[in-house]
């Protein structure tokens, strides 16, 4: 088995993702660990992707956001690694074999969530990205919050992680979020469609029916009994 995949959904911006993959390839260990961008079939400019990234073609989705194409490309590849992980098209690696101290770290504690430190919530009160076992997310049968479009998804990891005692916060770790709401980068169509208050809202009381419907307390015992 292969030891750590990073997705990355994507849309629109194959800059961007030349970008962070360039930064993955300068910042990784080499032999353990690999990129991948999910981008959609439908996506105008997936040749452009194709061009300079390693792609996987994701279904078009009738909902628009990463949640659908992160949990499609993850039930693809959970029983190929043994950690899999998320980052954006704006997350940079900045720290040299971080993908080597986060396997460390969750084959010694038997699995669990690890993520590092954005830049921007130093305390690391939410993990913008994540790394998992393989097996959390296979238990699960998702990656992202199925309910939610795309945000909201790492207020989910730091439910379950805390929940099992096995979310990992490493601040030495750098991944730099560089996101137009720290003044990081201009605001683009994507951005503004995807952070428009509208679904702040709907993702928002998709996570609230989550936690309680039950369905988060049926989660988390999935996840436990696999640790």
């Amino acid at each position: 088995m292969d030891q750590l995949l990073v997705l990355c959904p994507s849309r629109g911006r194959p800059e961007k993702a030349a970008e962070a993959h360039a930064a993955f390839g300068r910042m990784s260990s080499g032999r353990f660990s690999e990129m991948l961008f999910v981008v959609d079939l439908d996506d105008p400019a997936i040749e452009k992707y194709r061009e300079s990234v390693p792609v996987f073609s994701a279904s078009p989705s009738q909902r628009r956001g990463m949640t659908d194409p992160l949990n499609e490309a993850v039930a693809l590849y959970w029983d190929q690694f043994e950690v899999i992980g998320f980052v954006g098209d704006d997350h940079r690696f900045k720290t040299p074999a971080w993908d080597q101290i986060f396997l460390q770290h969750l084959e010694l504690v038997g699995g669990g969530l690890a993520y590092g430190n954005d830049l921007n919530r130093q305390d690391g009160d939410i993990p913008t990205q994540i790394f998992g076992s393989a097996k959390i997310w296979k238990a699960l049968g998702w990656m992202a919050l199925p309910a939610a479009r795309h945000l909201y998804l790492d207020n989910a990891w730091k439910v379950i992680g805390e929940s099992v005692e096995r979310l990992y916060y490493f601040p030495q770790v750098v991944i730099e979020h560089v996101h137009p709401a720290f003044g990081k980068a201009e605001w683009d169509d994507q951005y503004r469609e995807l952070n428009a208050p509208g679904l702040y809202s709907e993702d928002g009381a998709a996570f609230s029916q989550w936690l309680e419907s039950g369905q988060a307390e049926q989660d988390i015992a999935r996840v436990r009994a696999v640790l």
